[in-house]
């Protein structure tokens, strides 16, 4: 599996997981426990556009994958 592989599949499952604790969030009613799938959810969403600069630099410095 190459690098770009991996970040693509990382940056999938990131947003899948994103959208699973969002939807989490909506399935309780208990409001510290929709707080804390609504903060991991945020957290994972802000990983999202580090992870996508890290898929854009290897696609720039390896041209084989463009």
């Amino acid at each position: 599996m190459t690098t770009k592989t991996r970040i693509e599949q990382t940056v999938a499952g990131a947003q899948s997981l994103a959208g699973q604790l969002k939807s989490c969030a909506l399935d309780t009613d208990v409001p510290s426990v929709k707080e804390m799938y609504s903060s991991m959810a945020q957290e994972v969403e802000a990983m999202i556009p580090k992870l996508q600069g890290r898929l854009g630099h290897v696609k720039k410095e390896e041209p084989q994958y463009q």
